[in-house]
């Protein structure tokens, strides 16, 4: 299995001890020209955004260090094919997402599946929705990303939750630029929807 980091653990050793420095929100730099950034950089600078990407795609938190470790047991394997024109989130998304569902797997097997729990969706210096999510409507976020297919939760993750460009996206999960902005559209009202159901006093909040 590409994501078990069985027999690899001599290879590279990675701290699952999230560094000081937050993984960065802006927007994707130019990489026309660069070089292959190294294992140590894309750690120190995306861990958080892996961290984040893995248990919001619903890896349980005893297993979250193990999955973090094996995102980036993958990545030193594969890190001579990157292309450096790709955004480094993009293509760590690509890498996650298959991590996640082998741990998902997994659990499953066990009977040990539980629902998102809060604290994830919501952070006050990084999260997208505009930095305003209270833990209640943390809660609400998380979860609808239980109740929704792969396909739409990840795209409402990368776009909503991670302010990630459609073409950026559109990298991660292997899919047209045009496929994600209907999916993006398809989430979105699902999400209206889901609230108005359960949690028609934050409507309004929702509205823009």
């Amino acid at each position: 299995m590409e994501t078990d980091a069985a027999g690899h653990g001599q290879d590279v050793k990675v701290a699952v001890t999230p560094p000081q420095q937050s993984a960065g929100q802006g927007p994707a730099p130019d990489t026309e020209g660069m070089s292959v950034p190294s294992l140590e950089a894309l750690y120190r600078e995306h861990f958080q955004f892996v961290w984040r990407t893995a248990r919001r795609l619903g890896v349980q938190q005893a297993q979250l260090d193990d999955a973090v470790q094996d995102v980036f047991m993958v990545v030193h394997r594969q890190l001579a094919s990157y292309e450096p024109r790709q955004s480094p989130r993009s293509w760590l998304f690509s890498i996650t997402r298959r991590v996640a569902a082998d741990h998902r797997r997994t659990l499953r097997r066990k009977g040990g599946w539980l629902p998102l729990q809060a604290g994830v969706a919501s952070r006050a210096s990084d999260d997208p929705l505009r930095g305003a999510l209270t833990k209640e409507r943390s809660d609400v976020v998380l979860a609808f990303l239980d109740g929704i297919d792969d396909m739409h939760r990840e795209v409402f993750i990368l776009c909503e939750l991670e302010q990630m460009s459609a073409p950026e996206i559109a990298s991660a999960v292997n899919a047209s630029t045009s496929a994600v902005y209907s999916r993006i559209r398809a989430a979105r009202i699902a999400f209206a929807r889901y609230v108005q159901d359960h949690h028609p006093d934050l409507m309004g909040e929702t509205d823009g």
